[in-house]
């Protein structure tokens, strides 16, 4: 029985010296000393990870970084979409992108395209699209079959208010009714996108779904809320049903019971039963740790799943570095997180 293993890993601003993030001050770009040292220790953190395909987010320089995985050993390699910089100072990137690395070929690979109509079904605005272009990818591995990867990084949280829409006031009563008002529909802009891309990321697992009842299916990524907020649940849909329709929930028929399994999505840290009762933090912050970080799994990778593809074994947090490691500029914010898949006996 062979096994895999998928990592999703947040780099913290992979950006070559000379690149700033969000603005232009000289902490918030690196020296080429801290350039090197920060690629040392990614390549030190690939090694001891040891996964066959890695997910990653806050991706920039990804040229840089399609070097340093080959160098690694991951030959294929693919960035979704392009960082976007400011329109007032190229220097200066204002939003990053996704990349994917894997030690097998893909199937097929590419930009995800397009939000599943979740614009027209909801509320959420027509021009709606992802704060970051996920990446799509296939990948055929021996005991399993074809796996379909989803590489994302979710709308980020907190409401950002551009200093240049609040410094040319002059007034203090004024500035300080902008800001709040700013930061206002910032706060609800941020919310509403992140549940927007949470919901058409299931509609995406859900036409695999269609197609194939077990269809085995792999986001990795940051998602930027908790395993408990609503975002998640509208993701993974592991909310309990009260009923359906008029049905009560636990009305359904006995030979249909399984699609309740079947159309819902898995936070893999729960699937292992021997896992540590405390479940660690991914991301950590000016001394505030929070848990943002995920592989989810369809019900094809399911371990309660009796016609499962693929089994989840194990679901590990490389934090070392929170206590242990350089400054998060060299290392980051995020810890990555491994799940190991099994495939089927050959």
């Amino acid at each position: 029985m062979a096994d895999f293993r998928f990592a999703t890993f947040n780099l913290y601003h992979f950006a070559e010296p000379g690149i700033f993030w969000h603005e232009r001050d000289p902490k918030s770009t690196y020296t080429p000393e801290q350039w090197q040292a920060k690629q040392a220790w990614i390549i030190g953190m690939l090694a001891q990870m040891n996964a066959d395909v890695v997910g990653f987010q806050e991706v920039v320089s990804f040229e840089a970084l399609k070097d340093l995985a080959a160098a690694a050993g991951y030959p294929h390699f693919y960035n979704a979409g392009a960082p976007i910089f400011d329109d007032q100072d190229p220097a200066i990137y204002v939003n990053a992108t996704v990349s994917i690395a894997s030690r097998h070929p893909f199937a097929q690979v590419g930009d995800l395209i397009g939000v599943a109509d979740i614009d027209v079904d909801t509320v959420v605005d027509p021009g709606f699209r992802f704060s970051r272009t996920p990446v799509a990818a296939r990948i055929d591995l021996p005991g399993i079959g074809g796996v379909d990867i989803y590489v994302c990084h979710l709308k980020s949280q907190g409401a950002f208010v551009d200093p240049r829409d609040v410094d040319p006031i002059t007034d203090w009563a004024a500035k300080i009714k902008t800001y709040y008002a700013l930061r206002n529909a910032a706060g609800v802009d941020q919310v509403a996108k992140r549940a927007a891309e949470a919901g058409v990321v299931y509609r995406l697992f859900r036409r695999a779904i269609d197609r194939d009842n077990d269809a085995p299916v792999l986001l990795l990524g940051d998602l930027n809320e908790g395993p408990d907020s609503h975002t998640i649940g509208i993701l993974t849909q592991g909310e309990r049903v009260f009923s359906w329709g008029s049905i009560p929930g636990n009305g359904v028929p006995p030979e249909f019971a399984f699609l309740k399994h079947v159309y819902k999505l898995y936070d893999t840290w729960p699937l292992v039963p021997t896992q540590l009762q405390g479940r660690p933090i991914t991301h950590s912050s000016s001394g505030h740790g929070s848990i943002l970080d995920y592989a989810i799994v369809s019900n094809g990778l399911n371990p309660n799943n009796p016609r499962r593809r693929g089994t989840v074994t194990k679901v590990e947090i490389f934090d070392d570095h929170f206590r242990d490691g350089p400054p998060k500029g060299i290392a980051s914010d995020h810890a990555p997180v491994i799940v190991t898949i099994a495939g089927r006996d050959t």
